[in-house]
């Protein structure tokens, strides 16, 4: 299952070698799917178990370097899609974990689903592997975008079997699932929500938001108009209609991950995440390892080499960890601009929320562009974008949404603490 881990205070340069690490190991950039929304080029072949163990060595002597009293590591094993490796692949993961019984090991995997086979679900729930599924809603929603490479088939009716297949096999009544909310969803909050309350699902939304261009009023010009990212207006009405019917719900046969944070931060204005101009929906201890060892800031980077941190096979976590403060850094200069056009010290949330991820919103679309010029990936930065990126304020142009929901969710809050007291 993703999650978003808790951010720090602050990212000084200083302290990156005593952070412990929450390693992302890309089991393989390929998938059997071909998502419309989809920013990785897949291709490549499954990760090598010697790299897998240069991981693991290397991440818990780095860890127990860090606290001696480690005796917990998460991992999270990604894609692509993961599932591509098959059984004996994960079987051969458990053994490698075995040869550090004095820990535990808190494995999480994101899949699609449609590889899911009763095998497979046993052995992730013996070993109690947290599972994800990626299922967007009902089928005409989900079949949209998330369709089979080559055939380009829906994969909804693949990716249902494959959730009831674990939920069956692994005796689970409640499945962990990311939907992605594109504007083919977005004025269908009542759909959504049905949809996953019948299926028991804790959900957690991902707004889609690379494809900025498509807003902007010379988008058909550069990619062609799609309904992809929806407008912060949209967001705020789908976020309003989806939070009354999952807050005044008696069955609560579904929950959603980012409405209850939003209950949080309503009960408690005190929460302060710290500086807005920081990337705030990622860890500073979150690296990702890609299958040939190359280590990344984000997985939105995996397709340019030229801006990994390092290689696990020849370079200490802890000079990594200093590259990543240096990468964000240079970053911020470059594809921010230092900033000066961020509001969030402005904005009545902007220390609770954290923001959304402008730095990688930006950066997608960058390479978005490039390659509709025929450009690399490393190229990236070369891409042209129009003049209307200077305009966007604060760390997401949902914030206009985001705002006029939260005013929501903090009255709908105050007036059920009324009505209990």
């Amino acid at each position: 299952m993703v999650e978003n881990l808790s951010p720090l205070q602050s990212y000084g340069h200083d302290c990156e070698k005593n952070l412990p690490v929450v390693p992302q190991i890309q089991v393989t950039r390929n998938c059997n799917l071909a998502c419309g929304y989809c920013f990785q080029e897949h291709s490549g072949g499954i990760i090598g178990l010697s790299t897998v163990e240069t991981i693991l060595r290397r991440v818990i002597a780095h860890n127990l370097t860090v606290d001696p009293l480690t005796k917990v590591i998460q991992i999270y094993w990604h894609g692509g899609e993961p599932l591509l490796a098959g059984i004996d692949f994960f079987r051969a993961i458990i053994r490698l974990e075995a040869q550090y019984p004095e820990l535990s090991f808190e494995n999480r995997i994101q899949t699609n689903g449609t590889l899911m086979s009763a095998d497979m679900a046993r052995l992730l729930a013996e070993y109690q592997f947290q599972v994800g599924f990626s299922l967007d809603g009902p089928k005409e929603i989900h079949d949209r975008y998330r369709c089979f490479r080559g055939s380009r088939a829906g994969s909804f009716d693949a990716a249902l079997r494959g959730i009831e297949c674990y939920r069956s096999c692994a005796k689970v009544d409640r499945v962990a699932i990311i939907a992605v909310v594109t504007r083919a969803g977005i004025h269908r909050a009542f759909d959504l929500f049905e949809f996953f309350k019948e299926l028991r699902a804790v959900v957690q939304l991902d707004i889609y938001d690379v494809r900025w261009l498509d807003l902007g009023p010379a988008a058909g010009e550069v990619s062609g108009l799609s309904d992809l990212a929806p407008l912060p207006q949209e967001v705020g009405r789908f976020l309003i209609e989806l939070f009354d019917l999952w807050f005044w719900d008696q069955d609560r046969q579904v929950d959603f991950s980012e409405l209850r944070q939003e209950v949080k931060m309503a009960l408690q204005p005190e929460i302060n995440l710290g500086d807005p101009f920081h990337k705030k929906r990622c860890d500073f201890r979150r690296l990702i390892f890609a299958p040939d060892g190359l280590v990344f800031s984000c997985d939105q980077w995996v397709n340019d080499a030229t801006t990994a941190l390092g290689d696990i096979h020849q370079d200490s976590l802890a000079t990594i960890l200093a590259n990543k403060g240096v990468l964000w850094e240079k970053i911020k200069q470059s594809i921010r601009r230092s900033g000066k056009h961020m509001a969030c010290g402005g904005c009545e949330w902007g220390r609770q929320c954290g923001g959304g991820c402008f730095t990688c919103m930006k950066y997608n679309a960058m390479l978005l562009r490039a390659r509709s010029e025929g450009l690399p990936d490393n190229r990236w930065a070369d891409a042209l974008l129009p003049p209307a990126w200077d305009e966007v304020r604060g760390e997401t142009y949902f914030c206009e949404g985001l705002r006029a929901f939260r005013r929501h969710v903090r009255e709908a809050v105050r007036q059920e603490l009324a009505n209990a007291g």
